[in-house]
């Protein structure tokens, strides 16, 4: 791009800062192209700190505007060695590189990644010798007032700075350019000066720049507010400030900054008229970058050769002699192979094969498929996919098209658990130099950005918390929508005098805030990575980073390999172990035998589908339970219907199902295409078969076809109609009318075909998850106890979830067994007797102590008692040991939990006790009768058991250790006394919080969804909708433990106000309390106490989660009850007579006793009693002599 030559008007900003400096830069590429193009300015550079983050992003804004990209980078370089790490000397100093052409690109990526992997000190870092190696094809700046050269000038070694520009100079030449600025700043004028004379002295040219942090002036102070969040400090505090306009400005106004200087102005010109350099894009898939394939030496480079081999060999096992498809097989994997030879892609088949076979060699449970892969034959030869594709009906050219060019993309699932061990192999086998995961940016969203904003104006966080509240749950909204579309939005700002944060908080809105890693997106390279891009270091696993995001660097030829990872799969992989160990059978994966099992189908008929993949919500169990699947595809078609948008045709599927005369065809030819979806269009793949059958069309056009009517291109719809209808003799389509359907009929399933199209699912994928989905469902139904110790593993790291399966087992009539320290493994297991234990990582406080209890106890055998432990696992030191017996891992020793406590200062002192001795034999310092007394035998528990804790006590230890209720729960017998009383009076009110539930639609697929889009060619995949269980202002009770309970000051009343959760035994109801009501009950409110509530049904605002608004509160101990006690006599009443007037007066409360003799009422009652005196008459009557009845 050639710059007109108009020196005297013009200028080019060389030295910029876009939001890629994270909480410096305030500059959006977008709007920063809008300026330059207002300006009349004829190009621009990209300058971050020590990163290149944006660079594409800018480039790509630049090119479409006619504005010339200059590519460059702020970069920090250390005073001596990158490799000095010392911090007794200054860190670095600045130095501003440009890009002049493809070498200089090369170099200056080289740059930022060796900064990062080698030399990164507070800041990534560069040093003179790497910069001497890596030079060419770049231009350099002296950089701002923290350059190397303009720090000698402030510290008067004007000599060093002359020494400096000389080491530059031998390097750079010509490309050298002394930067002068002028932001009002005293350093800055002593630097020009300097620079000035050096410029005169050694003939190096100026160059003037503004070091631009934000667009516009006016943006100035909220780039202050930017920097105190960078530093955590507030306004009203000592905070970093820019001093100056750091302003994009006009030609003119930099002009004026240094009047006498034109030629420092000019030389910007100059400088990006050398700039030549342009990003070469991907064009087409031959120009993608595949990573290095090792193949037998006897194909030597024919990739296609040893691809065919192994496909026909797969195909031999896939589909043997006798197989019925056989030759269909061979037809369709003859065209495959054709297509793929065709468009040079043999190399990436193998490369994503040797991933998947590796996994299976190593134990690692591999999915199905995922995606429209699992429509090629050639993937199930291969054994990249599992799912044999002629069977169901599934097409090769959804997945490639021979006839539109594309990346193939093969997604595929790992199990969860062992990602790290499937990411490492990738980095072994390309090399770790050769392989990096994908950069993701936060960027500053519309409710963060209040909150952060109001912090760093010194408010406190519950007043940006109620901002926040006020703006709506919507990814997608903005500061600006959410004011405009609720009033009470300006009222919270007027009335806390927010106008001005408000106006910062816009300007800050949308800028990048902080850099992570893509969860499952990897670049495998066939050259180092820092040749090809910039790069960066992962602090939590050390592999490289791409600085580019994933769609930028696919466009530039990367191969982005989607290592994803799926919990249902570790889910899977732990049963079938499980199982394998028990009863010695291997259970098949997704073979005929589980996908259509009768019993696993059954689960879907009773809606007892939880834990089962895909099938959770409530919603799915309706339109389960309604359609009553009694086959696989049923399965697959459920997957692809319950989502937005396909759900209206539930009821059309269903019916058809159950009353197959009710099922109309348009045409006879569309009978075999429905026939199995009962007159819906349910999948991408028929609108395929039905324009192929119908008009004649190619499959490769029948593809462009679908994709347009799911991506709701309507010009392409409307020219393929006329294709489709009338047929084109110039591209070899027939047309409906040409094979015998009417004008009308074919108009009219087109029409048809192109509603259901926008939300049709891609088959492939749907039967690939259905799979997963019916081989839980399969476990659940046989293996019970194996497929929850999977499950629970699956979720172990997830409080929520876990909470809810343990309650999910427990209701199934399995045995949650406390950790056992002698049977325990790291994480859940089932017994062959159908009894999940927990695993010993899910005490807290234990950590690695894990791995030493496990491998000690398999290497000498089971632990003895508590006294043995401590011998032989020294590192467990009280705390740990504590929530070890708490957690009842070491109830298999026979003593009660307190009985232990009691004894482990004992227990330790024992063994210091004996260690001392054997120190004093090995030193030779003892008596014949020492000697003689320490070879007494090896002491044994023999603890004197004490009276045990209470029951209540033992559960909120076991909670406190594990952050679970696991051999009951203290609610549990109100609890049951409740639902008891629900039975027997259906209009009494109170409802467990399993009517509070509320989850988004299929929330379980959460795992893969946020890793990355399925093209499935719906508008949306995943359904957002929730099904109430409740209604706004339903009269309630409520009962449970309090927990997360919270009080704030109200702003209009400065009155306090609660909230809290009430936890049942199967999961929390939110409350809210008003003041007016929270001052009658907050002597009493506190976490850990059980309630009884009164309230009514709200929703929340933001979510729509339904809550209950507290009208009044009872202490259960204090909820009137009738306790029905059985005395064997009237004697034995009179006996006891004191006992129960001294429980009366130390337990008062306001629940009556009822005295029965030999289980007949005698009517009398003694009144004033606690329900907390339960337990103590239980002890002293006997459990089966104590009756509780709610007074309803």
């Amino acid at each position: 791009m050639e710059i007109e030559n108009k020196k005297e008007k013009q200028f080019v900003h060389l030295h910029l800062h876009t939001y890629n400096s994270l909480l410096d830069g305030m500059i959006k590429p977008k709007e920063l192209v809008r300026k330059i193009k207002e300006l009349g300015q004829p190009a621009v550079a990209i300058t971050d700190h020590g990163v290149m983050y944006g660079a594409i992003e800018f480039y790509n804004e630049c090119k479409s505007a006619g504005i010339k990209p200059i590519i460059g980078c702020e970069m920090y370089i250390a005073p001596d060695s990158r490799f000095d790490k010392s911090n007794d000397k200054k860190a670095y100093y600045h130095l501003v590189l440009l890009v002049k052409n493809e070498i200089g690109y090369k170099n200056i990526c080289r740059l930022v990644s060796r900064s990062n992997t080698e030399g990164f000190y507070i800041k990534p870092r560069i040093d003179f010798e790497l910069l001497s190696e890596f030079h060419d094809g770049l231009i350099c700046l002296t950089a701002c007032v923290a350059g190397e050269i303009p720090q000698k000038i402030i510290e008067g070694d004007i000599s060093g700075a002359e020494a400096a520009v000389l080491k530059y100079k031998e390097l750079f030449e010509d490309d050298l350019y002394l930067e002068i600025q002028n932001h009002g700043l005293y350093e800055e004028q002593l630097v020009a000066n300097e620079l000035i004379k050096i410029s005169e002295k050694y003939n190096i040219k100026l160059v003037c720049t503004n070091d631009c942090h934000y667009l516009n002036s006016s943006d100035g102070e909220a780039h202050e507010w930017l920097l105190c969040l960078q530093t955590g400090k507030t306004i009203l505090e000592d905070h970093m400030k820019y001093d100056g306009d750091y302003s994009v400005k006009s030609s003119e106004e930099m002009r004026k900054l240094f009047p006498s200087l034109t030629q420092a102005f000019d030389n910007t010109l100059e400088v990006a008229e050398k700039c030549t350099f342009d990003f070469e894009f991907a064009k087409s898939p031959v120009d993608y970058r595949m990573p290095k394939v090792f193949i037998p030496k006897q194909y030597g480079n024919d990739y296609f050769a040893y691809l065919s081999d192994e496909a026909y060999k797969g195909l031999d096992e896939r589909y043997p002699i006798a197989h019925p498809e056989r030759e269909e097989a061979i037809k369709k994997l003859e065209y495959e192979l054709e297509v793929i030879k065709n468009m040079g892609f043999a190399k990436y088949f193998l490369d994503t094969r040797k991933t998947i076979l590796w996994a299976r060699e190593n134990d690692i449970l591999v999915g199905p498929g995922r995606g429209s892969g699992a429509g090629s034959v050639l993937n199930y030869c291969l054994k990249i996919t599992d799912l044999d594709p002629i069977k169901y009906n599934l097409l090769f050219e959804r997945f490639l098209n021979p006839e539109r060019i594309s990346m193939p993309d093969i997604d595929v699932d790992y199990q969860y658990d062992r990602k790290d061990d499937v990411i490492k192999f990738e980095a072994d086998s390309n090399g770790y130099d050769k392989f990096c995961k994908i950069q993701t940016l936060g960027t500053m969203k519309a409710k963060g950005v209040i909150r952060d904003v109001l912090r760093v104006g010194g408010y406190k966080p519950a007043l940006g918390n109620r901002l926040a509240k006020l703006i709506p749950n919507d990814p997608k909204i903005t500061l600006e929508k959410a004011y405009e579309m609720d009033p009470e939005i300006a009222k919270f700002i007027d009335e806390n005098n927010l106008q001005k944060e408000w106006e910062i908080a816009k300007k800050l809105e949308g800028l990048k805030k902080s850099s992570s890693t893509h969860a499952c997106g990897h670049i495998p390279t066939p050259v180092p990575c820092e040749e090809l891009f910039p790069c960066r270091i992962d602090e939590k696993t050390g592999y490289l980073v791409c600085e580019y995001d994933m769609a930028e660097a696919e466009h530039l030829g990367n191969l982005k390999k989607d290592l994803l990872m799926l919990r249902n799969l570790t889910v899977i992989s732990v049963a079938h172990k499980a199982i394998k160990e028990h009863y010695g059978i291997d259970v098949p994966l997704w073979t005929e035998e589980v996908l259509n099992d009768k019993d696993a189908l059954k689960l879907f008929w009773d809606g007892s589908t939880n834990g089962v993949f895909q099938f959770e919500s409530e919603g799915m169990k309706k339109f389960m339970k309604e359609l009553k699947p009694d086959c696989f595809e049923d399965i697959i078609a459920g997957v692809s219907l319950y989502r937005p948008g396909p759900m209206e045709y539930i009821p059309k599927y269903i019916k058809g199902k159950h009353d197959p005369s009710s099922v109309v065809y348009d045409c006879p030819e569309l009978e075999p295409l429905l026939k199995a979806t009962y007159g819906v269009i349910v999948y991408q793949e028929q609108v395929m078969a039905i324009v192929q059958e119908l008009a004649g069309f190619s499959m490769g056009r029948a593809d462009l076809i679908r994709k347009a009517m799911g991506k709701k291109i309507e010009k392409i719809i409307e020219d393929e109609r006329q294709n489709f209808v009338y047929g084109n003799e110039e591209l070899g389509i027939d047309g409906c009318i040409k094979r015998g359907i009417p004008e009308t009929v074919a108009q009219k399933v087109y029409d048809d075909m192109s509603e259901f199209a926008k939300y049709a699912f891609n088959k492939s994928h749907a039967a690939c998850y259905a799979a997963i989905s019916m081989q839980t469902a399969y476990l659940k139904a046989h293996y019970p106890a194996e497929f929850y110790a999977g499950l629970l593993t699956s979720v172990a790291d997830q409080t929520k979830k876990l909470a809810k399966y343990i309650i999910e087992c427990k209701k199934s009539g399995l045995a949650i067994s406390n950790p056992d320290i002698n049977h325990s493994e790291v994480n859940f297991t089932a017994t062959s007797e159908g009894t999940v234990i927990y695993g010993l990582s899910a005490v807290k406080s234990v950590g690695k102590n894990v791995e030493y209890i496990i491998s000690e106890r398999k290497a000498n055998g089971p632990f003895k008692g508590l006294i043995d432990i401590v011998k032989r696992i020294p590192s467990l030191n009280r705390r740990t040991l504590e929530a070890l017996i708490n957690a009842g891992a070491m109830d298999c020793f026979g003593y009660n939990r307190n009985t232990l406590l009691a004894n482990i200062e004992r227990a330790q002192s024992i063994i210091k006790n004996d260690i001392k001795i054997k120190e004093a034999q090995v030193a030779g310092q003892m008596s014949l009768f020492e000697i003689f007394e320490s070879q007494r035998p090896e002491v044994k528990d023999d603890f004197v058991e004490i009276t045990e804790l209470p029951k209540k006590t033992i559960l909120l230890n076991e909670k406190a250790s594990t952050g679970f209720y696991i051999s009951g729960h203290p609610f549990e017998d109100y609890q049951l006394l409740l639902e008891a009383t629900k039975e027997k009076n259906p209009n009494f009110k109170y409802l467990n919080s399993t009517y509070f539930a509320y989850e988004e639609e299929n929330s379980e697929t959460d795992d893969y969804k946020d890793m990355t889009e399925v093209d499935t060619g719906a508008n949306d995949i995943y359904s957002s909708e929730r099904e109430l269980l409740v209604e706004e202002n339903q009269e309630v009770i409520i009962a449970g433990i309090v927990t997360n309970y919270k009080k704030i000051m109200t702003k209009k009343t400065g009155k306090l106000m609660a909230f809290f959760d009430v936890e049942d035994i199967y999961g929390v109801i939110h409350v809210i309390c008003f003041p007016n009501d929270y001052e009658k009950i907050s002597s009493i409110l506190d976490d850990d106490v059980m309630v009884q509530i009164k309230g009514s049904v709200t929703l929340d605002r933001d979510t729509g989660a339904p809550q209950v608004a507290l009208k009044e509160l009872t202490l259960i101990d204090q909820v009137p009850t009738r306790i029905c006690v059985n005395f064997k006599s009237e004697d034995d009443v009179k006996s006891k007579a004191n006992i129960l007037k001294e429980i009366q007066s130390k337990k008062p409360g306001r629940s009556t006793l009822a005295i029965y003799v030999n289980k007949k009422n005698t009517r009398k009652v003694m009144s004033g009693f606690s329900n907390d005196a339960i337990d103590d008459l239980k002890q002293l009557f006997g459990q089966g002599q104590i009756i509780v009845q709610l007074v309803s």
